[in-house]
């Protein structure tokens, strides 16, 4: 499935769900980024779910996903990804930052709905404080 395809895809799932007002743009050749209101995100979170969605910080009082299509092959890629952590053991030179890391995603194993604990692995060396990253954008 091309970025294109996606896009019209995820468009037409949201607005079959409801969502008059969703988004979905191009950012490049393998990601799109969708857009709903904030205060709809439970309904958003279910609605992709049969997609390849990472969820990103929102802006403006707009809930961002970031949708993938499904790789042509297994081999294994990178993700530049830029976030915020938070939480106790977050070590100090961290706090407010915006952070930058690159996750390696391997077909078959690993999507990007990884990242937020692949990132916590990194940052807290445990990757159960996946729910403490919030994912900003991504390169």
């Amino acid at each position: 499935m091309t970025s294109d395809d996606l896009r019209a895809t995820v468009l037409a799932s949201l607005t079959t769900a409801g969502f008059t007002d969703a988004t979905a743009t191009r950012q490049s050749d393998n990601i799109v980024i969708a857009t709903v209101p904030a205060a709809r995100t439970a309904w958003a979170d279910f609605v992709l779910a049969s997609h390849t969605a990472l969820r990103l910080a929102d802006k403006a009082g707009r809930a961002r996903y970031a949708l993938f299509p499904t790789p042509n092959d297994s081999e294994p890629y990178s993700r530049t990804v830029y976030f915020r952590a938070t939480g106790p053991s977050l070590a100090q030179q961290h706090v407010g930052q915006e952070l930058c890391h690159t996750v390696r995603i391997v077909p078959g194993y690993t999507t990007e709905v990884d990242i937020p604990k692949a990132l916590a692995t990194a940052v807290f060396a445990d990757s159960g404080h996946g729910g403490d990253i919030t994912v900003t954008r991504l390169a």
